[in-house]
């Protein structure tokens, strides 16, 4: 490591932290400002080789901070990088004339950061003529970078093409299933998107009902396909409405695993949300925890008595919360604590798939407005089902029989009517004669498909709860559902157990 010194200046101080962090981790030695005055007497004093500067800093902003440096004849020679909440042409000519050497924008791509920063300092390495010791110790860190992805591809292939020959033999499903987990995770945090999604999709049918050894052959197979093949995919940008929702939002993150944490936090960083790490034991009306717009909390076995359960009465001002962990540790927490929830985040969840949640959670729709549509196409929710008496009635729509057979069965086990319908016409026609109280619907059912009998639910007005199923991992599939009037979503494979508890909460049960 070359050991430059660094000066990051920002007055968030979540993304000061971070961003140390993850440069100190590097081998660099950093200094952190929180205002541009802070900023100046540091240069002076110090002399950093690169300055990081926000420019949207309160008092001397980071503009008037670079002409500051650039205009001092002792400090003139220090490379100063913008850092701009936006990749506008207005931005990039300010910070060029203010004197800025370059700009990043934010929110900051933390698997890229140290890449660029390396990028930058090599360029002023060359351009002083002071050595290659710069260089050397950037391709120490992106080697052991390499070698740390090689091994996860040569492990993973490995394992999984055993998981593969073993469904025909002695198939170890639990030993499986800890297997897929940390995949999930660590395919996510390399950069390889597709193996972490499929390593979810096998681990789903694990967890369900009972799997046809077909039908898990056939996932194994893309796993392996996905680990002998590896696409690294860019994450998409963060959609409009989950930024407007969480931007400048600090969000409570409570009990959370480290693995789990990291996959957080980042996600939280591209929606420019601010997360706030909290202890389980920590009481929910700490100050600082009243200041969260949202609190997720990790559940674990033996959390239900965590004070961050324990409800408190209306109007206290504490933030919704959001429920994450294990499905059977979710669902062996008592009903009290279960209704606490806006939203939940079950097993191996995706980043994409968190944001969603919060943002949902931080945007309840009325329960007492009729569907309307806005002059944008927007619709709102239905109105409220009138008080249920007796068993709640749903409909459930998909072109799959299994599926079909296997929810009608759990719903009615735990207490609800149901009819099945295989297409969506067949199932509008149903909801218009029995009209339940919600409604199930395949997304990607053929001809029909649950995107267009929402539609019809929401023109023609009617009363009932709308979860959408869907197999695909997309936030923008998820938000236009929300958009045409869905109440919720259940992405598979899931267990029927996770769609019960989804309804039971839409319908107050």
């Amino acid at each position: 490591m070359a050991g430059e010194r660094i000066l990051i200046v920002d007055d968030t101080p979540v993304n000061l932290k971070l961003t140390r962090i993850l440069l100190v981790n590097e081998g660099y030695k950093v200094l952190t400002a929180a205002s541009g005055e802070e900023a100046l007497d540091l240069v002076r004093s110090h002399h950093p080789e690169l300055v990081l500067a926000d420019i949207q800093l309160p008092g001397m902003d980071g503009l008037e901070l670079t002409r500051q440096i650039k205009q001092a004849e002792a400090t003139r020679d220090v490379t100063v990088i913008a850092l701009t909440a936006f990749a506008m042409s207005g931005d990039e000519r300010k910070a060029a004339e203010a004197g800025c050497d370059g700009y990043i924008t934010k929110p900051i791509d933390t698997r890229t950061l140290a890449a660029r920063i390396r990028e930058i300092l090599e360029r002023r390495a060359e351009r002083r003529r002071v050595g290659d010791a710069a260089a050397s110790a950037g391709s120490e860190a992106a080697a052991e970078m390499a070698a740390l992805r090689r091994r996860f591809l040569r492990e993973g292939l490995a394992a999984s093409r055993q998981l593969l020959v073993d469904v025909d033999g002695r198939f170890d499903a639990a030993e499986a299933a800890k297997k897929l987990h940390n995949w999930v995770g660590t395919g996510g945090l390399l950069g390889f998107s597709a193996i972490s999604r499929q390593a979810r999709v096998v681990e789903g049918m694990l967890q369900g009902p009972a799997t046809q050894a077909a039908e898990l052959r056939e996932a194994l197979t893309s796993l392996v396909l996905a680990f002998s093949s590896p696409k690294e995919e860019r994450e998409q940008p963060v959609q409009e409405p989950i930024l407007q929702a969480l931007s400048g939002k600090k969000i409570a993150l409570v009990g959370f695993p480290q693995a789990e944490l990291d996959r957080l936090v980042a996600a939280l960083e591209r929606a420019r949300a601010i997360p706030v790490l909290f202890e389980t034991s920590a009481p929910p009306d700490l100050r600082t925890a009243r200041e969260c717009a949202l609190a997720a909390v990790h559940i674990g076995a033996g959390s239900g008595g965590s004070p961050w359960l324990t409800a408190s009465a209306p109007g206290t001002g504490d933030p919704p919360v959001v429920l994450a962990g294990m499905r059977e540790h979710l669902l062996s927490l008592n009903r009290s604590a279960q209704g606490m929830a806006r939203e939940f985040l079950m097993d191996s969840w995706l980043p994409d798939e968190a944001l969603v949640r919060f943002t949902l959670a931080l945007s309840p729709r009325p329960k007492a407005m009729a569907a309307t549509t806005t002059t944008s196409g927007v619709q709102t929710a239905a109105a409220a089902p009138a008080a249920i008496v007796g068993r709640p009635r749903i409909v459930v729509a998909d072109d799959d029989s299994t599926v079909l057979l296997l929810l009608r069965t759990a719903l009615r086990n735990f207490g609800m009517d149901c009819k099945c319908a295989g297409d969506g016409l067949h199932a509008l026609e149903m909801i218009r004669q029995s009209q339940p109280h919600a409604a199930v619907l395949d997304i990607n059912m053929p001809g029909m498909d649950g995107f267009a009998v929402l539609g019809e639910i929401r023109r023609e007005n009617m009363p009932l709860k709308v979860v959408l199923l869907t197999a695909r991992q997309q936030e923008s599939d998820v938000i236009r559902g929300f958009a045409m009037g869905a109440d919720d979503y259940v992405v598979k494979p899931f267990s029927p157990a996770e769609l019960v508890a989804r309804l039971k909460r839409l319908l107050g049960k």
